[in-house]
């Protein structure tokens, strides 16, 4: 049989959730005899130390809208001559050639692949991409490029069905070095009333409504690991009449720590503006026995329900803060969701999710 070379995309590489999945799967894969290459920017990140030969891509970000456009499609071009180069010299060495194309934005990969590559599989974790023209544009390239399309959710997959390729969905999982099973403090996390919540800073994640609960959650002492800079972060609190009982957070190194001692954790994103694809630090929460507090659409709802949780739109301040209340005014209440929660997030283990793709990749003859 013929070797197979490997190559793989993602166009900004940084410490975001998608590469860190992506970064997840490459080192669940098996090996193989081929060679292995990796396309991304030269930015630190969760692709470094791949195991894998890098090929650095020009990735420019800028503020101005336009020109991040015009950064966006040199990188593209970049992108697609260098990668059909390399396939090229891998098709005339008589390999067979798998492409793997993480999130819908590497277009330029996508139209390399349709020329040279066996195999194209898109691994999609996201739907969120404006303005909705270069998204129509993207699903169209995924659908004519693409022989193999993975989801995150099944939330996914629905929402973003395409017409001509091969479609599975395989739900993220936790991290490698995530614990498994950990002991849990009940009695600690119950009495010491610490609510988590990870996101960004960003109006529709819901950062205005946790503003709202705070201040009529007084007996609760809330947590906000943010997604932003520190400067970011003070623009934000100079600007904002913060609660005495929120503390926020700029990229906290130490959030496993918070997940460990948290009472909860919240995912307070607003349906209409972002729908959730998957929800992985709820998940991470739920690991360390912490009922989620979750939008009622997409990916979060695969692993949320009345039993180790509340679904709920975030807007709904007054009824979450009776349900944090309620799981505060009784122990045993508190307990039961937190013992569910912890049984829910074991079927998202990285030995689950790491087991699913090793074999979706076997079974589909990709590597």
């Amino acid at each position: 049989m013929n070797k197979i070379d490997f190559f793989i995309v993602h166009l900004f590489n940084d410490y975001s959730g998608s590469p860190r999945v992506l970064r997840d799967a490459l080192d669940a894969l098996p090996e193989n005899d081929g060679d292995r290459f990796v396309f991304t920017s030269s930015h630190s990140g969760f692709l470094d130390g791949v195991n894998a030969k890098r090929v650095n891509i020009i990735y420019f970000r800028s503020d101005n809208r336009y020109l991040q456009l015009c950064y966006y499609l040199l990188s593209q071009l970049h992108l697609m001559l260098a990668l059909f180069y390399f396939l090229l010299k891998s098709a005339l060495k008589g390999h067979r050639r798998t492409l793997l194309v993480n999130t819908l934005l590497p277009f330029g990969a996508g139209i390399a692949g349709k020329l040279m590559a066996s195999k194209t599989i898109y691994y999609i974790h996201e739907s969120h991409i404006s303005p909705v023209l270069l998204k129509r544009f993207l699903r169209t390239v995924v659908d004519f490029c693409a022989s193999h399309v993975i989801f995150v959710s099944n939330y996914l997959l629905q929402s973003e069905s395409l017409n001509r390729p091969y479609q599975k969905v395989v739900h993220n999982g936790l991290r490698s070095d995530f614990p498994v099973n950990p002991l849990i403090d009940l009695k600690r996390k119950h009495a010491r009333k610490e609510i988590i919540f990870a996101g960004s800073l960003k109006d529709y994640k819901g950062i205005g409504e946790l503003l709202a609960l705070a201040k009529i959650s007084a007996d609760f002492s809330f947590i906000a690991a943010l997604n932003c800079t520190e400067i970011e972060l003070a623009s934000f609190i100079h600007s904002h009449c913060i609660p005495p009982n929120l503390t926020l957070m700029a990229r906290p190194e130490n959030l496993e720590e918070l997940f460990a001692s948290s009472f909860a954790v919240l995912n307070l994103s607003l349906p209409e503006q972002w729908v959730e694809t998957f929800g992985l630090s709820l998940l991470e929460g739920m690991t360390f026995g912490a009922p989620a507090i979750a939008p009622p659409v997409g990916g979060p709802t695969e692993f949320v329900d009345k039993t180790n949780g509340l679904l709920i739109d975030s807007r709904e301040t007054e009824a979450i803060s009776d349900f944090l209340n309620l799981l505060a005014d009784d122990f045993s209440t508190w307990e039961r969701y937190s013992v569910n929660a912890q049984k829910s997030a074991a079927h998202f283990s990285s030995y689950s999710f790491k087991l699913a793709i090793s074999q979706y990749m076997s079974q589909q003859n990709l590597l």
